[in-house]
């Protein structure tokens, strides 16, 4: 009685052991989606397992097949559909269980997702078409600042998803700068290469295109872009002048800046207020238009949040002496303008680039301690 009890949880026991192992042993471990490019390699990374067989399995043939059926890749090359022919492999050892599958040269309409099948000659075979692959098309990706300072140093990332580390892509910039590349691996078979570039924009890159070029493999050409907005102080142009005409005197004071400027005259104690204002771009152009009565020169001062730019210009002279004084008095009123919108003592806006809030100026207001 106690030999049959025995034999009876014996036999029990097997059941138990082989069965669930069977029952759970043909799985695939693989990816539910990988990034690809059109045109570029693709690689599905794969693992497979099965129920262990009596005897050592020997020949093993491992099968892709794309969503229409259709044999993209074959352990046997002939059984292979011509589109895909030369294009895909395996790239790992089927007796070791591995079944990645790389893809040359993605095509829209190769038809994926992709499931995996094995055929082991004298055992078994199994088609894991519950575990099917998609891939989504990556785009590269440009990142920089919103808004960037001239002169300021400015980091550039241009970055691109692959699964293809074989053929890592190469960054072209447009803009020169430092440029430090590196690729990356993540989860699943995923790599992500970045390129990022540092460098010093000035106000000639305002509105300009920065542009990443990534070339692939076999000379395939990607390119992101971003328009880069460039902050930069007053810059008032040599063309500004007074002049006469028909007995009526107006000065010009055009200054280039981003964002444009304001713009305000000083003549003698007072800020008088512009007859004209146009706007071109980063170009702004105030003209003033009044009785100037005995005074030789009008003073221009441009401020916008990165800094400030000023000049004398010069009216129709009528006396030496006048004219160091008055050019003194323009001097005192730049002074007490800045002083008044708390920057102290200030350096000349080419020489120091600091954030300088805008005075509250307004027309006709006395300057106090100007000469007269």
């Amino acid at each position: 009685m106690t030999l049959r009890w025995s034999l009876s949880l014996f036999v029990m026991c097997i059941c138990f052991k082989v069965s669930p192992t069977e029952a759970s042993s043909w799985t695939v471990k693989v990816p539910s989606s990988v990034k690809g490019h059109l045109g570029l390699c693709v690689v599905i990374p794969c693992s497979y397992d099965f129920p262990s067989p009596e005897n050592e399995a020997s020949e093993f043939t491992g099968i892709w097949y794309n969503n229409n059926d259709q044999v993209i890749c074959h352990s046997n090359a002939s059984q292979i559909l011509d589109p895909f022919l030369n294009r895909t492999k395996l790239l790992g050892d089927l007796s070791m269980k591995n079944c990645s599958l790389m893809i040359e040269n993605l095509q829209q309409s190769d038809g994926w997702p992709f499931y995996f099948r094995i055929e082991i000659k004298g055992y078994n075979q199994y088609s894991y078409i519950n575990d099917k692959v998609s891939i989504s098309l990556s785009q590269p990706d440009l990142s920089v600042q919103e808004e960037v300072k001239e002169g300021e140093n400015v980091s550039a990332s241009c970055s691109v998803f692959h699964s293809c580390p074989t053929y890592p892509p190469s960054f072209i910039w447009s803009h020169s700068g430092e440029q430090h590349d590196q690729t990356q691996q993540l989860h699943e078979g995923q790599w992500n290469s970045t390129s990022t570039l540092t460098f010093r924009p000035n106000r000639s890159d305002h509105n300009k295109t920065l542009k990443c070029k990534i070339t692939y493999h076999h000379g395939l050409l990607h390119e992101t872009s971003k328009i880069l907005q460039v902050k930069y102080g007053p810059d008032i142009k040599t063309s500004s002048k007074c002049s006469s005409e028909d007995t009526v005197v107006k000065c010009e004071c055009i200054v280039e800046s981003e964002p444009p400027s304001m713009v305000h005259f000083v003549l003698g104690d007072r800020v008088m207020q512009s007859s004209k204002a146009e706007k071109n771009g980063s170009v702004t152009t105030e003209t003033l238009q009044t009785d100037f009565g005995s005074f030789s020169f009008v003073h221009c001062l441009a401020i916008n949040v990165v800094g400030y730019d000023n000049i004398l210009l010069s009216l129709p002279v009528k006396d030496n002496m006048q004219n160091i004084l008055i050019s003194s008095g323009a001097g005192v009123i730049l002074l007490i303008i800045l002083i008044g919108s708390g920057v102290g003592v200030v350096k000349k806006w080419k020489k120091n680039r600091e954030h300088i809030p805008c005075p509250d100026i307004y027309p006709n207001d006395p300057v106090y301690g100007n000469i007269p």
